[in-house]
């Protein structure tokens, strides 16, 4: 990650100014009909909508569990956090298909063609851009994602709480070497000798990041492209409004999550979030405040039926 400044269209409030230039586009512009796509600000609209809600479901459901840590269950945090990750790379493979409408005709792409690799063989450097500034952060997510979609491992919650605060986590459950089930290992290293996990208080903030981030290198090289492909400047659509009603949503609520992390995510990379007047500030900052010692551990898991061995996050092994 690093410190990011995003500026915001004055009309757009809390949306990024990107769509503003895709409300340039006029109807049937360009390639999109022609691949069978939305106009790419659509396509924006979509996707941003699914992430936003799901975003905001997934914090209200962790604000009422880290005030009332007594509450019995956790799955939901698990379930809406999966759906989350999902829609969130729906997104992100969304960026591409927007470009690709920017495009001049060809050969469509073929059946599950990696879209970033079709803009390049057909002479577009936009989609690697965006590719390469985005696969540093979203390695950890997309390790994530692969793994809940394409093995039997699941999301497992926990919690930390001394009796007048809590902070909820999770770990992504796999298989060791040693046949027992735990923490995955890759997703979630060793810290002090012990198994670790993630706090939804240090990954939520990321994401949001990513989420931000995205739009911004997706105008980026949407300014580029058109310059290069076409030779015109690629000028916003100043007149264009939006109701940020939702985005504002999320941004108070991601803001009200409290800098308190795990153990294991101390000194790494969180950062920290504010709005001066039309741009949006990311500051990187290390995690400094962690979970009070002597906190109590919670898990909650419904095992398989036939394993007996598993390995704990934050209990050192004898």
């Amino acid at each position: 990650m690093e410190n990011r400044r995003i500026k915001l269209a004055t009309n757009l409030g809390l949306i990024p100014d990107v769509l503003e230039y895709l409300a340039s586009i006029k109807e049937f512009e360009y390639s999109y009909k022609k691949y069978k796509l939305r106009h790419p600000g659509g396509i924006f609209n979509l996707a941003t909508t699914c992430v936003i809600e799901d975003f905001i479901e997934l914090l209200d459901e962790l604000k009422v569990h880290q005030k009332n840590f007594e509450k019995e269950s956790k799955k939901e945090l698990e379930e809406k956090f999966r759906k989350l990750i999902n829609e969130f790379f729906k997104f992100y493979e969304s960026c591409f298909e927007i470009i690709q409408g920017c495009c001049k005709e060809h050969e469509p792409p073929i059946e599950n063609e990696v879209l970033w690799k079709w803009l390049k063989k057909n002479g577009y450097n936009g989609g690697q851009y965006l590719y390469n500034n985005m696969k540093k952060d979203l390695e950890y997510f997309r390790k994530l994602n692969n793994k809940l979609k394409h093995t039997s491992n699941i999301l497992n919650s926990l919690m930390a709480h001394n009796g007048k605060s809590a902070i909820m986590g999770y770990f992504l459950e796999s298989v060791s070497d040693y046949g027992s089930i735990g923490p995955d290992e890759e997703l979630h290293p060793k810290s002090q000798n012990t198994h670790s996990a993630s706090s939804y208080n240090f990954s939520l903030r990321r994401l949001y990041y990513c989420f931000y981030k995205i739009a911004d290198l997706l105008k980026e090289v949407l300014l580029l492209h058109f310059k290069q492909v076409y030779d015109i400047e690629f000028k916003p659509n100043h007149g264009y409004k939006a109701d940020d009603k939702k985005w504002r949503e999320l941004f108070e609520k991601i803001c009200e999550l409290p800098s308190v992390y795990f153990p294991s995510e101390l000194n790494q990379d969180a950062n920290e979030l504010k709005l001066e007047e039309n741009v949006l500030v990311f500051t990187i900052k290390r995690a400094e405040k962690i979970m009070p010692f002597g906190s109590q551990l919670t898990f909650i898991g419904s095992g398989n039926g036939f394993t007996r061995s598993y390995r704990l996050p934050f209990f050192t092994p004898r």
